[in-house]
């Protein structure tokens, strides 16, 4: 190992894990190149952890490399930006290598400036150190920089936790064949330490830890020479270099914390718990260029490897670059070999439809002749033989579960049981089917126990929000009911307050009119007897 000041071992250690043949050799000694390879690209409105990308172009229209052509909706997303000049060819349903073999919603560029002259640029910043907090995050958030480890959850979501003490940069890359980290870091290693710098500095962390395994002597090297170089008073956060023995899968989160810190993850928190924040190189590279550069998220460093290949070695390729025009330029023979595998052999997924686009989540790509002879990559659903139980995938399980009774509960569907297993827990690492005499494609047992336990809580979401707006309704049309019997109540007491007042009203009147026609008999008597005593009085004189 590189003796150096900044480079120490880990202290830590995860239960589990394997040894599988590395296969990195294959395309670590090459330096990197460029590809330009496709006339055509497709761009999936989704390629990241979240809701899909709104597009906001029209077939037709023309785009620049670098140009916003999809934006983040409401909700978790990333904005997706053309990857090379040309125009729009369509906006629809398309076949874009998704798991269900379903096409999915993606814009087609036909390619018109293979040198893309021209290209859109966020605005530069030259002194991050400077600069609002707010709008470094927010100059991440434009240029649609998403987790490029493989997991794709939208960066600038990690960087709006203000509380963490140490970033811990990923650069294990355990998987087998995948070596993209481990070459960026040999030949770009200055530019990923200003990443982390800058990331450090968004979150507030003091500590910069670049994690790796033993097996990457040139990386170590490269990136401590760098470390040596760099001058400390341009720095806010310190940096050290930690190796951990190689063992798959070391580059999980969890596992790696566990190495470099020896704490482990409590169960269903986030690393923010313990103060940490954990980044991929290429992310952190990503966000370099976005800050510094103002170049926005349009192409990846792959590796392309295989048995199947010439020139295997690590190539910036666009986003929408179609695999066919991969196994074109490679010189891949289509008979020999008719699958390819997106991302390593032990996580990845084998695709055999070649239309299938490279996207922000592709790492690797492997072309592996067909062997039907020898024993395939546990990724492929094959027959197997039946369980032993000889609790070797136990043994290896880096989360420390119990894949046997994973097995048992998702093979019979019992849901709930599943569930309280810890499934959850499980990061899909197949270590356990690796091991396993049987053969058993374990993972993908887990994945459908995954998807069948959501789609039961989404239904029961669905059915909960179904009862809350039926409950709902039910209350308005009682309260409108209510409202109505109110209404009702009170205009009929108007309305017997109205007739009652109408009744007295009447009453007073034929009174006022009895008493008038009283008085005027009365009167009328009155007049008759003085009119008779006046006649009276007359008599008398007359006598």
């Amino acid at each position: 190992m590189y003796q150096s000041k900044f480079v120490t071992l880990a202290k830590g250690k995860f239960h589990g894990g394997i040894h599988p043949q590395e296969f990195k050799s294959i395309s670590n000694q090459r330096p990197i190149e460029k590809l330009v390879l496709s006339k055509t690209l497709r761009l999936p409105l989704k390629q990241h952890v979240g809701v899909q990308s709104i597009p906001i172009v029209t077939v037709g229209e023309g785009v620049t490399k670098g140009q916003l052509i999809a934006k983040c909706g409401k909700g978790l997303g990333a904005n997706i930006h053309a990857p090379a000049n040309g125009k729009i060819n369509k906006i629809e349903l398309m076949q874009a290598g998704h798991p269900s073999g379903l096409p999915v919603p993606a814009i087609e560029i036909s390619v018109e400036d293979s040198a893309n002259a021209g290209s859109f640029t966020l605005p530069k910043i030259s002194d991050w150190r400077q600069v609002n907090l707010k709008e470094l995050i927010s100059q991440v958030r434009q240029a649609g920089i998403v987790g490029l480890g493989g997991a794709t959850f939208p960066t600038e979501i990690k960087l709006k936790n203000q509380s963490i003490d140490t970033l811990i940069v990923n650069a294990m890359e355990c998987e087998p064949y995948i070596t993209c980290d481990d070459r960026m870091l040999q030949e770009l290693a200055k530019e990923v330490i200003e990443g982390a710098q800058i990331s450090a500095h968004i979150v507030g962390a003091s500590d910069i830890i670049f994690a790796t395994e033993d097996n990457k002597s040139a990386a170590i090297k490269a990136l401590a020479t760098s470390l040596e170089e760099e001058k400390d008073d341009k720095h806010t956060a310190s940096m050290k270099i930690v190796v951990a023995p190689t063992k798959y899968p070391s580059g999980g989160e969890k596992q790696t914390i566990e190495l470099v810190t020896g704490k482990q993850l409590p169960k269903g928190e986030l690393p923010s718990s313990l103060g940490l924040l954990v980044q991929n190189v290429a992310t952190l590279r990503a966000i370099y260029k976005a800050v510094t550069e103002g170049e926005t998220l349009t192409e990846r460093l792959i590796t392309i490897t295989g048995d199947a290949i010439s020139n295997p070695g690590n190539y910036w390729l666009p986003f929408g670059t179609l695999l066919s025009d991969i196994a074109e330029h490679f010189e891949v023979d289509r008979q020999e070999c008719k699958k390819a595998v997106l991302g390593g052999p032990m996580m990845g997924q084998s695709v055999s439809d070649f239309e299938t686009p490279v996207s922000k989540s592709t790492n690797c790509i492997i072309f592996n002749r067909d062997k039907s002879n020898e024993k395939s990559w546990v990724i492929e659903a094959k027959q197997h033989q039946s369980c032993i139980r000889c609790s070797e995938c136990q043994v290896v399980c880096p989360a420390d579960l119990l894949p046997q009774q994973l097995y048992w509960f998702s093979k019979s569907e019992q849901w709930e049981g599943l569930e309280k297993q810890d499934l959850f827990d499980c990061i899909e690492c197949g270590a356990c089917a690796y091991v396993c005499p049987s053969e058993i494609p374990l993972v993908h047992y887990f994945r459908f126990g995954k998807s069948e336990i959501k789609k039961i809580k989404m239904a029961q979401v669905k059915s909960e929000k179904a009862k809350q707006r039926f409950d709902f309704r039910e209350t308005r049309l009682a309260r409108a009911k209510a409202e109505r019997a109110e209404k009702h109540r009170k205009a009929a007491e108007a309305r017997k307050k109205a007739a009652s007042e109408k009744s007295a009203d009447a009453k007073e009147n034929k009174q006022a009119a009895i008493n008038e026609a009283l008085a005027r008999v009365k009167q009328k008597k009155a007049a008759m007897s003085e009119e008779e005593a006046q006649n009276n009085d007359n008599k008398g004189e007359d006598v």
